[in-house]
């Protein structure tokens, strides 16, 4: 799917920043940290914009945050996700810091207490990438 595709699909107006932002992540199999998308052009787009933009791309499903054990952020686009599972997984490489969401079932049981309603489950799974480990 192309940048435009996806923004007509969610019916979003064809704007710079989200150009960018969506085409930088079409670019990539791995998420990709605000400082890694700004890295290709630090000064197109002033800060206020590119927040706002991430947002509105979180908001309406087209991207979603990872937020690893360090508290660090990344984003990746969230073409692999079937509309009836969130729940899905991410591995994050100890060596590299590359962020891949893995595809297939995630197993995960919790028993919440009576009248909790579970809406998300983020689960990331530290260890080393088969590039990494190979040069180890």
């Amino acid at each position: 799917m192309t940048v435009e595709e996806l923004l007509h699909k969610y019916d979003l107006k064809n704007t710079g920043c989200r150009k960018f932002i969506l085409g930088e992540m079409l670019k990539s199999d791995t998420a990709q940290s605000e400082n890694e998308l700004k890295e290709s052009y630090p000064d197109l787009f002033d800060r206020v914009t590119f927040y706002r933009t991430l947002k509105t791309l979180e908001e309406r499903g087209i991207i979603h945050k990872i937020v690893l054990n360090d508290n660090s952020v990344k984003y990746a686009l969230s073409r692999h996700h079937h509309e009836d599972n969130h729940l899905h997984s991410h591995f994050h490489c100890e060596k590299c810091d590359e962020v891949l969401c893995l595809r297939g079932k995630t197993q995960f049981e919790a028993e919440l207490p009576q009248g909790f309603i579970m809406n998300e489950v983020f689960v990331v799974i530290e260890g080393v990438c088969a590039g990494c480990g190979i040069h180890s």
